[in-house]
């Protein structure tokens, strides 16, 4: 199937497409960083599983966009799935043997990887949030998982849905603006938390090299919109460059939260 250019798409639906590919290109932004700041540890690419599932996270989040323009709304909320479920899986892997190589990590680690119980509560540190935030962060990961675990097997939830799509006439490539910017909204939310979960895989000094731009300044970025990823930014408000700009800097991480 020929994939649909934006300007080809109903006007209505130009914008909230739009939306959906900045969320998108902001995930693969921070994940890019992420990997590229992470692999000057020489260890990096034999011993940490985004050495290739990084590819994984990157189709499915490209998949999101694509299946988003065409209509298929649902399959997209499959692959948010994924996103999440492999997110989780390597933090946790990574968090109780770093420097194990990858085979190992496998081999070691096989029940986990295998398992679709993807509880965050137990085994995974986050040392860049507050307890009282990870509780919350906990919460949301399991909301949104649950959430889309609804679209992998038939559920009544589900077609109760596509009853009510179909009777107001929105079918695959039919679909509302709203849709879409509900998809968008979800999104949203599963990505951060992906980001959440991958920054705490690696060294906490990648997630400020990516958060605090020379002058202090937060990273003007889509994410910093999520009040899990500002968590995380305010973690380095320790540094000698925010120091004299501190409050400017804390209020303008407030102004900017969205989800």
């Amino acid at each position: 199937m020929e994939k649909s250019a934006i300007h080809d798409l109903p006007e209505k639906l130009r914008e909230p497409i739009r939306k959906a590919d900045s969320i998108i290109m902001s995930y693969l932004a921070g994940l890019q960083f992420l990997i590229s700041d992470a692999a000057r540890d020489p260890e990096f690419r034999n011993n940490h599983l985004l050495t290739y599932l990084s590819q994984d996270l990157l189709q499915s989040a490209v998949s999101v966009l694509f299946l988003a323009t065409e209509g298929l709304l649902n399959v997209a909320k499959r692959e948010l799935r994924f996103v999440l479920e492999t997110s989780v899986k390597i933090c946790k892997v990574q968090q109780q043997n770093y420097r194990l190589p990858i085979a190992e990590k496998i081999e070691t680690f096989e029940k986990q990887l295998k398992s679709t119980n993807i509880s965050v509560n137990r085994d995974i540190k986050f040392e860049m949030m507050r307890e009282q935030v990870v509780a919350d962060f906990c919460k949301e990961v399991g909301r949104l998982y649950g959430a889309v675990s609804e679209y992998i097997h038939l559920t009544p939830k589900q077609i109760l849905e596509r009853i009510d799509a179909y009777e107001n006439g929105r079918t695959s490539g039919h679909e509302s603006p709203e849709d879409i910017e509900q998809l968008n909204k979800f999104a949203a939310r599963a990505f951060a938390c992906s980001l959440v979960l991958l920054f705490h895989s690696v060294s906490p000094s990648i997630a400020g090299d990516w958060l605090v731009e020379m002058d202090g300044s937060s990273t003007n970025w889509f994410f910093a919109k999520s009040r899990f990823i500002a968590e995380i930014d305010s973690y380095f408000d320790y540094k000698a460059e925010r120091k004299y700009r501190l409050e400017e800097i804390q209020s303008l991480r407030r102004q900017r939260l969205e989800f």
